[in-house]
């Protein structure tokens, strides 16, 4: 559900005491209470300091300049600092009151046991103010924690989100070459893993600075009171610092291991879904499960020697206090040195926050170890080769670059150019999706103006979509001129939509125009289909919604295309994925009839539609071996007469594959009668309907998953101990 009404955060018209409190958000909270859950319309607007918009630009221009300064050897982690800048450390300055308070407060609590002694000259009101002063400076250090760690947290989300805005940009940059380098769990793993990483370093950075002032205090105040002992402690101090450093070597190694494992596991399980049709069919499942198992049990290992690694610092971290007490404990007894109650106390407060120190040091490191290969990870992704789109229309073109607009990301209107502007040439010599490769574009001219439309056909693999991604500039060897003058929009062979509504997938992000909008739904026959829907244009449709057939989807396709209102249209065979009467109803409305005064360029191999061309170019092995009107190929080009016999017989063929087809799913209707009634009845209601179950979780629940886990005798005694 999105939210339909703007609602301002009263963050934005709250005082400096409520925002410093935060008792501006009770109204939410008594709301959840009410309700029993949060909608997301109940829900605040976002606040401007923490939209992607921003903080994506400003670490995207820092990554550009390091590009620049550091052609060689970029970094995103130096990127990365000159974003952030001090602010992180100033955050961190709202610490230094609570390290100060828990130096004076051990320091007040043994001048106020001198009021207990029995010789004590310490009057009562002086013991009183003592004792204020201790609870004071456990609120004072409270109050600058939570503010620190309130910010802090805040400041690592903000980091957060522009790692996820670079990439998801870089994404939608990426030439077609380079993004079928990453499979989809890599990407996914990118975003859910690797980027949340600065997240954890951001919050725990302060650490590093920090606690080495921690532990120079602490050792001024021990050498105040025990003078020479205090190098005992320091002796075990600085071995246990040298043990966490070497600690937090091996885990910056092994996490690299382990992230190279979990790519190689993750790129394999995509594999296999995405051929699971394949695996089953010659029964390769066993095969897989063992290569699956053998990556997995890799990973497990290194994983397992992590968690060692952890143990062996969380041992040492936790032990400190124990037995760095009984170590200055042995000395002073051996050497005979008197100590009484106030030597405990200041010991045992000392070595706490000592070991506090020790800890925090730890985790930034751990931290550190795992941002610094996430973030390789993702610069390494971020240098990957981008489509040459941009640069190669503008190298190409004599009008300024504000003339040429990608309307598939643009959001506002395309600009109307004239006709004498808008206009398509193509010189492709020689293009290539990779060096060296077997099949090649080679060879093809054509010019194109308003009004005209282009049919690109030819047999199965003679380079038509290629052509198309040449023109818009995703091919990445290329050798020749292509020159788009106006805006275009790329029609793909596979439709796509996304999960929300029908009128959200076809305005894709533009304006509302309810004029524009009738006439693109009429032009893409989707009436039909709308009135079948149950909310109409509103109705949801996706992964989570209702699932449209193959045909809906190629509608709703060409109508987002129609709803950009470009110049240029390059089409990649839209009519296929239709039966005949639809497949003429979108030819008359969309592209003959809407899109008679644009550039058309139609991929097709519906051979009754050529009669409307205005050129027909004829494509064999990467190469134009004809060009002209139907007309003229008809009359003087045997190959085209060839061409036009084997694609109609290929046609009958698929004719007769679909009526069987149709026919077989019309005797399952038969059959299942009432079960086709339920389906259609289960689309009124969107699959991501839900139900909740209220109700308290059964005991049952509870012990299932101590069983799953470490066993329920022994879950039930670790929930004991």
């Amino acid at each position: 559900m999105t939210s339909q009404q703007s609602k301002p955060s009263p963050f934005l018209n709250a005082n400096g005491w409520s925002r410093f409190f935060h008792s501006w958000i009770p109204q939410l909270l008594d709301k959840s209470h009410k309700q029993k859950t949060l909608n997301l319309d109940d829900l605040y607007d976002l606040l401007p300091q923490y939209k992607s918009v921003a903080l994506t630009e400003k670490l995207k221009n820092n990554w550009i300049d390091d590009i620049n300064s550091h052609p060689n050897k970029p970094s995103l982690v130096r990127a990365t600092v000159r974003t952030t800048g001090w602010k992180p450390f100033l955050i961190g300055c709202l610490l230094l009151p609570e390290r100060i308070t828990s130096i004076i407060q051990p320091l007040l609590i043994i001048f106020l046991m001198d009021f207990f002694e029995p010789c004590s000259t310490m009057s009562i009101k002086f013991a009183w103010f003592l004792a204020i002063l201790c609870v004071l400076t456990t609120l004072f250090s409270s109050f600058f924690h939570h503010r620190f760690y309130y910010s802090i947290q805040v400041y690592g989300m903000q980091m957060r989100v522009a790692y996820h805005g670079l990439i998801y940009q870089k994404i939608l940059s990426l030439s077609s070459h380079s993004l079928n380098k990453f499979s989809s769990g890599e990407i996914t793993n990118l975003f859910s893993n690797d980027a949340d990483q600065i997240d954890r370093a951001i919050n725990n950075i302060n650490h590093l600075w920090l606690a080495p002032i921690d532990i120079i205090a602490m050792i001024i105040c021990f050498w105040y009171f025990i003078k020479y002992v205090t190098f005992v402690a320091i002796g075990y101090t600085l071995v246990l610092v040298l043990v966490i450093s070497l600690v937090g070597r091996i885990l910056v190694r092994f996490r690299t291991k382990i992230l190279e494992q979990t790519d190689q596991r993750v790129k394999i399980m995509s594999e296999i879904i995405k051929s699971m049709r394949i695996v089953k069919m010659y029964c390769w499942e066993s095969a897989f499960e063992k290569k699956i198992s053998l990556v997995r049990k890799h990973e497990i290992i290194r994983y397992g020697l992590t968690v060692i690694l952890d143990s062996i610092h969380l041992l040492f971290s936790h032990s400190y206090v124990c037995i760095t007490f009984m170590i200055m404990y042995g000395t002073m007894w051996s050497l005979g040195i008197h100590f009484d109650t106030r030597f405990f106390t200041i010991a045992s407060c000392m070595l706490m926050h000592l070991a506090n120190a020790l800890l925090s040091i730890g985790y930034a490191i751990r931290h550190l170890a795992n941002y610094l290969p996430a973030a390789k990870r993702i610069q390494v992704f971020l240098l990957f080769e981008e489509s040459q789109r941009d640069s190669r229309l503008e190298s190409t073109s004599n009008e300024s670059s504000s003339n040429i607009h990608l309307s598939t990301y643009k959001t506002d209107a395309p600009p109307k150019l004239t006709k004498n502007i808008c206009k398509v040439e193509c010189n492709v010599k020689h293009a290539q999706w990779e060096q060296n490769a077997v099949f090649s574009l080679k060879n093809i001219i054509f010019h194109a103006h308003p009004g005209d439309l282009i049919c690109i056909i030819g047999p199965v693999g003679s380079g038509k979509s290629s052509l198309l991604q040449t023109l818009t500039g995703e091919i990445a060897f290329f050798d020749g001129k292509v020159r788009l003058r106006g805006s275009f929009c790329y029609v793909p062979q596979e439709p796509w939509i996304f999960s929300s509504t029908v009128k959200k997938n076809i305005i894709f992000g533009k304006n509302y125009d309810g004029h524009l909008f009738r006439q693109v739904i009429r032009a893409a026959a989707l009436e039909a289909d709308l009135a079948l829907l149950p909310n109409g244009v509103n109705t949801m449709v996706g992964d989570q919604g209702v699932m449209l057939s193959g045909g809906q989807k190629a509608r709703v396709n060409m109508a987002r295309a129609l709803y950009r209102d470009a110049n240029i249209y390059l089409l990649d065979d839209p009519l296929s994925a239709v039966d005949v009467k639809v497949s003429k109803q979108l030819f008359e409305r969309s592209i003959k009839t809407y899109l008679g005064d644009k550039i058309c360029i139609l991929v097709t191999h519906q051979i009754q539609f050529l009669e409307n061309a205005t050129k027909i170019v004829v494509l064999e092995n990467g190469g134009m071996i004809e060009m002209g009107t139907y007309a003229e190929l008809l009359s003087t080009s045997r190959k085209f007469r060839c061409l036009l016999e084997n694609i109609n017989q290929q046609e009958e063929q698929e004719h007769v594959e679909l009526t069987t087809d149709n026919q077989e799913r019309k005797l399952t209707r038969c059959v299942t009668f009432s079960e086709y009634d339920h389906e259609n009845e289960l689309l009124i209601y969107p699959s991501n309907y839900e139900i909740k179950e209220e109700g308290s979780v059964k005991w049952y629940t509870y012990i299932e998953y101590l069983r799953a886990g470490i066993g329920s005798v022994f879950g039930i005694l670790l929930l004991i101990l």
